[in-house]
């Protein structure tokens, strides 16, 4: 009899450690505006400057185009597969409960972020707009990004943030651990006006007003300004990564290096001066690391510290995988960076653009960066734009790494993709709870020749394999919104949040072909149900030590260890006889056996986790 222990195996990839001393610089802010959306009436009337778009940077596309095209000469009609036949398959699919129109306006490229509270309020942001829903769709409040600051006309100067008329690139969050929202974007795209605009909301309620902070675009002077935020947040702080690009060049050729800017936010939701760790000079082998994704936990408040991913955004065809950790809070008078250099077992590479239903018009899928990522029990999934090789189409990275705290991690890697569909911009959350980890919702943007624009989620269960692709928003026409050629900025980033209040459900937001041809945003109210591993299930079964119990195919038992040790999982049968064995090497940390019970006989089970003859855990279950 087989014993398989899912979460006891790993697979060997190329590892190398990297010493890197990158540079941190320790700084404050003081505290700039207090705004209220209550009082936008008191603003002055006049014309802003809507953010443009930025050039797709020539030269990225054109290394794979003349690849894509030859593979998608290969393929004839008759080679596209209905999209239901084509998807790895789980037994378990995400529903689509609800959802309405998000915040959006013709013009910019649909950068879509949501995020929603314990009490119903979800937040849309969008470039360049903010919208407050409930979850039925019901508009509260909207507003500008140039709002936030008290007077967007600069009628007193000195008093708040200065003037915002090029805000762009909004990213949101919702701190269960605190009950807040933050809300970063970003002003200015060269370096006579570059900041990073920072806003704390100051109760659960987004309406209730904001703490608002600036930090410099040019932490280093020169003519160098920033770009593109990406944030996560742990028990104590903010983490947010940006890009430094040189003016008047486009965010490719122009990279100068990636930071993270580290702030605690106990600053920011009590409107004192914001205190900041920055890090700077990141590189390997002398080479600024380009895009740095933070890692969320999972769970708030989450560890010390945060990981972070980056990979080689601009290649053809790479499996190199940077993986940053700074292990301690602001707190610590002591932080530490630290950088490891892994290989995944597959290769990634630059998407080519995906073409639209309507003949000659395309959306571009930018490169190959970490798009999200998040890390539970001793793994972090992370999703990329990729190519497939295959079949040429634009398609999903999805990576696991194993144990990313050892001296060796792992990383094994899928690519999502679709013979007759293009994919592009995903992210990911966690699907699973506090025991299982594997399980995880990816969603992205979706369009073809056979597709209208809109946006797609796939589940991927405990087993490794995905269910088959659900569309949570069709597209109603093409995207020609305001890009006089057929290559159309499609959009940066989508997003995804679990809701803390109801584990099984999920918020995603994404972008969407309209009727008009211009792009819309779409926000869907997502349920995922597996009666395997889901939180009801868990519930019911807290006070087991194995579940499901009875069972039918698989047995999973949780257990617990301090420190490094071997621990051997043992099955007996209702005489003592064993049934199965399996001996590993853990780190410390929450573990599971997941193990087959498919051919076991009907009758009563006792198993045993022991370590140098001491018993972490043991108990029965009975198989159906």
């Amino acid at each position: 009899m087989r014993l398989v222990v899912l979460i006891l195996l790993s697979l060997s990839v190329q590892f190398v450690d990297a010493q890197n001393q990158v540079k941190l610089t320790k700084g404050y802010m003081p505290l700039l505006n207090e705004f209220d959306p209550d009082s936008l009436y008191k603003y002055q009337s006049g014309v802003y400057t809507i953010a443009k778009a930025m050039p797709f940077p020539a030269g990225v596309d054109a290394d794979v185009k003349r690849f894509v095209d030859e593979k998608r000469k290969e393929l004839i009609h008759n080679q596209y597969p209905n999209l239901s036949k084509n998807s790895k398959r789980s037994a378990i699919q995400p529903q689509v409960i609800s959802g309405f129109s998000g915040a959006h306006i013709s013009g910019t490229p649909n950068d879509n972020n949501m995020a929603i509270n314990n009490d119903s309020m979800v937040v849309s942001v969008w470039n360049t707009y903010i919208r407050v829903y409930n979850t039925n769709g019901v508009l509260k409040k909207n507003w500008g990004l140039e709002f936030f600051p008290s007077d967007p006309k600069a009628t007193k100067p000195g008093n708040g943030v200065g003037s915002l008329n090029r805000s762009y690139d909004p990213k949101i969050v919702f701190d269960p651990a605190s009950n807040r929202f933050i809300i970063v974007f970003l002003e200015g795209s060269e370096s006579s006006d570059t900041r990073i605009i920072v806003s704390f909301s100051k109760t659960s309620n987004p309406l209730d007003g904001w703490n608002v902070y600036e930090l410099t675009g040019k932490p280093f002077g020169g003519t160098l300004w920033t770009d593109y935020p990406m944030i996560a947040i742990n028990g104590e702080d903010l983490f947010i990564t940006v890009n430094i690009l040189k003016d008047n060049t486009d965010w490719k050729d122009g990279f100068t290096q990636s930071v993270i800017w580290q702030v605690p936010k106990v600053d920011g939701y009590s409107a004192d001066t914001l205190r900041y760790n920055l890090w700077s000079d990141i590189k390997f082998e002398n080479k600024s690391i380009w895009s740095i994704c933070p890692v969320q936990d999972a769970y708030q408040p989450g560890e010390q510290g945060l990981y972070f991913l980056s990979v080689r955004p601009g290649d053809v065809s790479n499996d190199t995988v940077f993986l940053h950790r700074i292990s301690n809070n602001y707190s610590h008078p002591n932080p530490v960076y630290s950088l490891k250099v892994l290989k995944a077992d597959k290769a990634y590479g630059v998407p080519p653009s995906a073409p639209q239903k309507q003949s000659g018009f395309m959306l571009q899928t930018n490169d190959a960066r970490v798009l999200g990522a998040f890390y539970v029990n001793n793994k972090i999934q992370y999703v990329q734009t990729s190519r497939n090789s295959v079949n040429g189409r634009s398609s999903v990275f999805h990576g696991v790494i194993q144990f990313p705290a050892s001296s060796s991690p792992t990383i094994t890697a899928n690519i999502i993709s679709y013979d007759s569909l293009d994919i592009a911009y995903p992210t990911i959350v966690h699907a699973g709870n506090n025991v299982f980890g594997k399980q995880s919702l990816i969603t992205f943007s979706h369009s073809s020749e056979y597709y209208l624009p809109g946006t797609s989620i796939v589940y991927f269960d405990n087993n490794g394999e995905y269910s088959p692709l659900l569309m949570t928003k069709s597209g109603e026409g093409y995207i020609n919104s305001f890009i006089a050629d057929s290559s159309e900025r499609w959009g940066d980033y989508t997003s995804i949040q679990r809701s803390y209040v109801d584990y099984n459900e999920f918020w995603v937001v994404g972008s969407f072909g309209k009727s008009n041809n211009t792009v819309g945003t779409w926000i869907s109210k997502v349920r995922m149900n597996d009666p395997m591993v889901s939180v009801e299930n868990l519930h019911l079964n807290q006070n087991a030590i194995a579940f499901p119990n009875p069972v039918i195919d698989f047995i999973h038992i949780p257990f617990e260890t301090s420190l490094e040790q071997e621990v051997v999982v043992t099955i007996f049968d209702a005489s003592g006889r064993i049934i199965a064995s399996f001996t590993q090497v853990l780190e410390p940390g929450k573990q599971k056996a997941i193990i087959n019970t498919s051919l076991y006989a009907q009758g009563i089970y006792h198993f045993s986790v022991t370590s140098a003859g001491n018993i972490i855990s043991n108990g029965t279950f009975s198989k159906q």
